[in-house]
């Protein structure tokens, strides 16, 4: 049985992709030009500037958080999975894999969940960074954004292993 996806579905999938990866490019290219200010400025002008630094790791969580996401969804994220190696049986390995995506999807959705009640505290608390005044909250909000992305990846991921699996049972 062919499962097919309707179209606006579809175009919000190829939307929010764009969305993510328009924003680690940003972040990319942001972080970069961080960088070269802060090399420029330190070893031509012999200065620093105030708060570059703490705008780096802000633009990073930001790049890191949305790039696993990016990863997860193209499935590029990293498996230590040595079953393969000594489980020959496809069906047997497809059994692995629906265990395994089980396993990835509570631990995402659990660390989501908790990812989120600390960016919600971290809102609620009014933190602000040291040096430039910004609300932490939206700092800590990458996480659970992209470990909710990364969720709904390993779950989509995981929807296929069990149809793969379904599929291998029934012959």
């Amino acid at each position: 049985m062919k499962i097919t996806i309707p179209p606006a579905l579809m175009s919000a999938w190829a939307i929010k992709l764009h969305l993510q990866r328009a924003i680690v490019a940003l972040c990319g290219l942001l972080l970069t030009l961080i960088i070269f200010t802060l090399v420029v400025g330190r070893y031509v002008f012999n200065t620093s500037f105030l708060g570059i630094e703490e705008a780096a790791i802000f633009i990073a969580m930001w790049f890191y958080f949305i790039g696993g996401a990016i990863g997860a969804q193209q499935r590029g994220h990293i498996s230590a999975s040595v079953v393969d190696m000594f489980v020959r049986n496809e069906t047997a390995q497809c059994a692995v894999s629906v265990a395994t995506g089980v396993i990835s999807v509570v631990v995402a959705a659990w660390m989501t969940v908790w990812a989120w009640e600390f960016a919600a505290w971290s809102l609620q608390m009014g933190m602000r960074s040291m040096e430039l005044g910004v609300s932490m909250g939206w700092i800590h909000m990458s996480v659970p954004v992209g470990l909710g992305l990364m969720t709904f990846y390993l779950s989509v991921e995981l929807v296929e292993n069990v149809a793969t699996l379904a599929r291998r049972l029934r012959g």
